[in-house]
């Protein structure tokens, strides 16, 4: 940043004070325990009643973890169920790759789809 501002130093004292006061949360991997990612997706049609547009949402996990998550409209009107359907596994799929990439960064073994 450039200029700091009054503003950026009263959230970075917010954020320091988060950070502060989560360094005991995380989440515990057992040795033994299969990690394996799972994805589940969902949408529904049409559900935005002044846009007629869907929603997209979707979860992983990690063994019995949820790692990550989105819930967000899309961005195009969708024709069919099935179209909208189809625009979900496609965003899911994108996170996916994204979180395989960090995932093999972060763990030895491979995780499986």
């Amino acid at each position: 940043m450039v200029e700091p501002r009054h503003v950026h130093w009263i959230t970075t004292k917010h954020v320091l004070r988060y950070f502060k006061g989560t360094i005991g949360y995380g989440l515990k991997y057992v040795s033994n325990e299969k990690l394996e990612l799972h994805e589940y997706t969902d949408s529904d049609w049409a559900g935005s009643a002044v846009d007629r547009k869907s929603t997209s949402r979707c979860c992983f996990n990690l063994g019995s973890d949820m790692i990550s998550w989105f819930c967000r409209k899309q961005t195009s009107v969708a024709l069919s169920m099935v179209e909208a359907k189809y625009i979900a596994a496609c965003g899911a799929s994108k996170e996916a790759v994204w979180l395989r990439k960090m995932l093999a960064g972060l763990f030895d073994q491979e995780t499986r789809c």
